[in-house]
């Protein structure tokens, strides 16, 4: 009384004290089970529509929390509470931004999923049904409606990773956790029809039906019935009926069936998934890496995550993380900083920086081990595609495993043959933001935009033709220097830092992805990387190469094409280089600043001439 009426003498609030005042007070019995308390609180509900004819500035957020919460508590999570939810927001001046309504709204549904924990709680779609998972018609679609309502928290479909369910933390494709799902919805309905059967006959015990059924046979007992006792033999057919439908919808056709039609009700757009890039799933917390590791929030179905890393990040194994790292990089600081702001970016679901890390060194330098750590700890985040996607010839059909790579933000290639060649035209592909088409097999073909960072780890640099500035600005080399033997040789080195210090590892990735995000993606390379780069670059020089051997260059010199090019490929077959087509080596000249020109003698190209000619 005293919280809804501020009149209230405040002296009288225990049941010891009266307070008089109303002479002739005309009395009014009301007939309920509601105290006063609740009478006032659904007439404070249902006068709020007219108490509230704006909502300002400054109170729309807390107003529009309140309400929120007892909608939720009055009609449920519906579709209904929240048309009555906007209607009212309709009445903040200024209006609040619909983001800003979703996240009350979603907080409200939090706050409705504790009331509906507490003991005794009974939702509002069950309060006036017995059985309200009884589906509309006894129908496969009927079926997959229920399904679909009671289960859409936990279970989605989409054409490309078929049903996905909610375990807890994240979204898995499992059809057999989907069945799994559909059969508890069977169970359910069965002990939800059982219960309304033993209810039904509850009532018949006590108001005589059932003797006079005994007693009468169906057919006169029927006609003998009064209103109560027809009311009640027809709840206990009806759940009967209900019962033997629960008992057939367990058989495996009609579990599929249910899982069949519930399709297009369940359905979620591939692009849904995963699409906060900035978001990490963990086994304990989600962690919103702009924030690091101080950006730690609970495990949300509505972030639709279908990753999590394998272990939680922690401070467990520092030292023995951080040794590992010096034993890497040779004790470099910038090359160590450098690396984990790269390593940061693979634990980012979004393609900032468009490159191929290359890992390179010879054998027994800790190139692997490191990858693998860091693969490991990010668990289903990571993946690996076969090295030959990225060298020239590979013709096999390479959907499937472009399809495994869709959410993935590691991707590791590991160790090439020496001498193979690069696909640039894949590379690009592969590290850039443009659309991948991909194709699971025996499922519909689906694009993805990549999410992933593509690390090639190799003792052996593959060999690059390409020579613009397209290809060498996507390839960063990372020198793996060390020289790992002796002591210092652990046996099963990654596994012992996987399951002492993986937690260490993993919160060492998180912050490196919260340095690259604050350096606004742009990671300056040591000079150690640039100089890596460098070296690799004049090593693939090929046009560089053959005219630093074979040609004089000067702008007053001339020399027939087809002789440049029978030298080139004269020059190919004695050092071993690939040899190039005509077309792919006059584009090269020319974008090296030679001309062509045609004249009375052939095609000439202006600027250079043979050795050769030249010695004669």
């Amino acid at each position: 009384m005293a919280s809804n009426f501020p009149y209230f003498d405040s002296n009288a609030l225990d049941s010891a004290r009266l307070f008089f005042g109303t002479e002739n007070a005309d009395a009014e019995i009301y007939n309920g089970s509601k105290n006063i308390v609740e009478f006032l609180n659904d007439l404070e509900f249902e006068n709020w529509n007219n108490e509230q004819d704006q909502v300002p500035e400054g109170r729309r957020n807390s107003t529009m929390s309140h309400y929120a919460g007892r909608i939720i508590k009055r009609y449920g999570n519906t579709e209904d509470a929240y048309a009555r939810f906007l209607k009212i927001a309709e009445r903040c001046n200024p209006p609040l931004e619909e983001r800003e309504l979703k996240l009350i709204w979603r907080s409200a549904i939090n706050f409705g999923k504790h009331v509906m924990s507490q003991e005794g709680y009974i939702p509002p779609e069950q309060y006036n049904s017995v059985t309200p998972l009884k589906p509309g018609d006894f129908s496969d679609v009927g079926q997959a409606t229920v399904l679909a309502k009671e289960y859409v928290d936990t279970l989605r479909y989409s054409p490309a990773t078929d049903y996905i369910v909610y375990n807890g933390s994240f979204w898995e494709e499992s059809h057999p956790k989907a069945q799994a799902v559909a059969q508890e919805l069977t169970a359910r309905q069965l002990e939800e029809a059982e219960n309304a059967m033993k209810k039904a006959m509850d009532e018949m015990l006590k108001n005589g039906a059932a003797e006079m059924l005994a007693a009468m046979g169906p057919k006169k007992a029927v006609n003998a019935f009064n209103k109560q006792q027809e009311h009640a033999f027809k709840a206990y057919e009806s759940a009967t009926a209900y019962r033997n439908y629960c008992l057939k919808r367990r058989d495996s056709k009609y579990i599929t069936a249910a899982l069949k039609e519930a399709r297009p009700q369940l359905l979620i757009e591939q692009r849904t998934l995963d699409a906060d890039g900035f978001l990490l799933n963990t086994p304990s917390a989600t962690y919103d890496l702009r924030k690091g590791m101080s950006g730690a929030m609970e495990h949300n179905p509505l972030h639709y995550i279908t990753k999590q890393t394998a272990v939680s990040p922690d401070g467990v194994g520092n030292e023995i993380w951080n040794d590992a790292l010096n034993t890497f990089f040779c004790n470099d600081i910038e090359l160590v900083d450098y690396v984990q702001k790269i390593v940061g970016l693979s634990a980012i679901g979004k393609v900032y920086v468009e490159a191929l890390i290359i890992a390179y060194g010879e054998g027994r330098n800790g190139k692997s081990t490191f990858w693998n750590v860091v693969s490991r700890v990010l668990g289903t985040y990571s993946g690996n595609i076969s090295a030959d996607m990225l060298t020239v010839g590979c013709r096999r059909n390479v959907k499937p495993e472009l399809a495994e790579a869709k959410g993935k933000r590691l991707l590791i290639a590991a160790e090439l043959e020496e001498g193979m060649r690069l696909n640039t035209s894949n590379v690009k592909q592969l590290c850039s933001t443009d659309e991948i088409y991909a194709e699971k097999k025996y499922k519909d073909p689906f694009s993805y935009i990549p999410s992933h960072t593509l690390v090639l780890y190799t003792n052996h640099l593959p060999r690059v033709g390409a020579i613009d500035e397209g290809t060498w600005r996507r390839l960063i080399v990372i020198p793996f220097s060390a020289k790992i033997q002796g002591k210092q040789d652990v046996k099963n080195y990654g596994d012992y830092l996987f399951e002492n210090a993986g937690g260490a590892v993993l919160a060492w990735v998180i912050e490196g992805a919260k340095k690259a995000i604050r350096d606004n993606y742009k990671i300056e390379p040591p000079q150690k990387v640039k100089d890596a780069i460098k070296t690799y670059k004049e090593n693939n020089d090929w046009l560089s190469h053959f005219l630093t051997e074979r040609c004089e260059v000067d702008e007053t010199y001339t020399a027939k094409s087809g002789e440049i090019y029978s030298e080139y490929r004269a020059f190919c077959m004695q050092t071993g280089e690939f040899i190039r087509s005509t077309a792919d080596f006059y584009t090269a000249i020319e974008v090296e600043g030679f001309e062509k020109h045609k004249t009375r003698a052939g095609i000439v190209i202006k600027g250079l001439r043979l050795k050769s000619d030249f010695l004669e």
